[in-house]
């Protein structure tokens, strides 16, 4: 700004031609002689720099579509370009819709989106353990989304289960509790619409697992074991490793719990319609862009009531009683209270050790030391804790 100041006021006093300053200046004559008319026409203002932008596009997007594309962020205010892009082709039929770049200068521009920060860290997921699916059922993950409070003052845990492989939201209900009578009742039916998985993924908290029972089985977990289905936990205080199923719970609370609904029965309608939507319409970026219903199909293991367990004929099979224990040899022996009626396996190998099985787990080893310091208490230990020679195949 000093130096077009400068070159106007030399321009002006008459002892230099316009040539001589702006070879001075380094610019051109026509670029002098719109400094001058500019400075003669707006004074100082007319010095400042402009924008360059064209006054008209041939390229720019049609009115009618970007009026659609705020219409669609309104409508689904967690969505970003990509998913308004495939919208725009799917499902109203525009051929060439505006490039994702564009589409998110226009939310830009309207004050649609903001600048998010990154999250300092790096988070490693390590998965060794965990089944990959590699077709729908083959592993749910289920998990309670926090609790929130209802508008008439009422507690709600949204239950959510998903398929893993096609990020299906087989369910979300919503449940007053987390307890076990509520959510055994709400996978029941559940399983009875869609068959059963063959894992079920969850967490180690209640009322999935049990931090003192045998192979940390809750009594849900082991009425899913009855039913022929292998149950996955995660490492303790290790959500990344249900990544899919938390990243949906951030599209569940944004879109259908903020602001929560007045009853249960309100709630449970606004979840519906949201499952409805993140199933059959929301493209999912881990698809190619394709909705979960269009992957999807129910399971064709069908959900049975009775106990689904065989041993083989060398095995002495025990019942759990109501009290958590079961007798052997004259002793009585603490398996744990979410067994209650679960058939379990005893089987003594070549070390003579009493091995403790269930279904397809091997839950401890029957220990009885009348002389220890306990007093002669019988125990189960860990598999974990004890060599064993792995049992005949069965």
């Amino acid at each position: 700004m000093t130096e077009k100041e400068r070159f106007v006021h030399l321009a002006r006093s008459g002892r230099f031609t316009i040539t001589q300053l702006c070879k001075e200046f380094s610019i051109s004559r026509k670029t002098g002689h719109k400094y001058l008319t500019r400075f003669e026409q707006e004074g100082r203002d007319g010095l400042l720099e402009r924008s360059r932008r064209p006054k008209c596009s041939t390229t720019a997007t049609d009115e009618a579509i970007e009026a659609l594309i705020l219409t669609l962020r309104r409508k689904h205010p967690t969505w970003g370009p990509k998913k308004i892009h495939v919208l725009l082709w799917r499902d109203y039929g525009i051929k060439n819709p505006p490039h994702l770049n564009t589409i998110g200068l226009i939310l830009r521009r309207h004050g649609l989106v903001k600048k998010r920060k990154r999250k300092a860290g790096k988070y490693e997921v390590c998965r060794d353990h965990l089944t990959e699916p590699t077709r729908p059922n083959e592993v749910w993950t289920v998990d309670f989304k926090g609790w929130f409070t209802l508008g008439n003052g009422h507690r709600c845990d949204p239950l959510t289960v998903c398929d893993r492989f096609s990020r299906y939201v087989i369910a979300c209900k919503a449940q007053p509790n987390q307890q076990y009578n509520r959510t055994f009742y709400s996978f029941k039916k559940i399983m009875r619409h869609y068959g059963l998985p063959e894992i079920i993924r969850v967490d180690n908290g209640t009322p999935f697992a049990a931090s003192f029972s045998p192979g940390r089985l809750s009594q849900l977990s082991v009425w899913w074991v009855m039913q022929g289905i292998q149950v996955e936990f995660i490492r303790p205080s290790s959500p990344q490793e249900n990544g899919s199923h938390e990243r949906m719970h951030k599209d569940l609370k944004a879109e259908a719990i903020k602001p929560a609904a007045p009853t249960f029965r309100a709630q449970q309608k606004r979840f519906d319609r949201w499952r409805q939507q993140y199933n059959q319409v929301r493209p999912h970026e881990a698809l190619d862009m394709l909705c979960p219903a269009d992957i999807y199909l129910s399971s064709s293991r069908r959900l049975g009531e009775q106990d689904k367990l065989s041993y083989p004929s060398d095995y002495i099979v025990k019942r759990v009683a109501e009290s958590g224990h079961i007798s052997y040899k004259g002793t009585t022996f603490y398996v744990g209270q979410s067994y209650y009626q679960a058939l379990v396996a005893l089987y003594e190998n070549e070390q003579g050790v009493t091995e403790l099985h269930f279904a397809n787990l091997h839950l401890g080893n029957l220990e009885y030391h009348p002389n220890e310091s306990w007093n002669g208490k019988p125990t189960i230990i860990s598999p974990n804790e004890v060599p064993r020679q792995p049992a005949p195949s069965k």
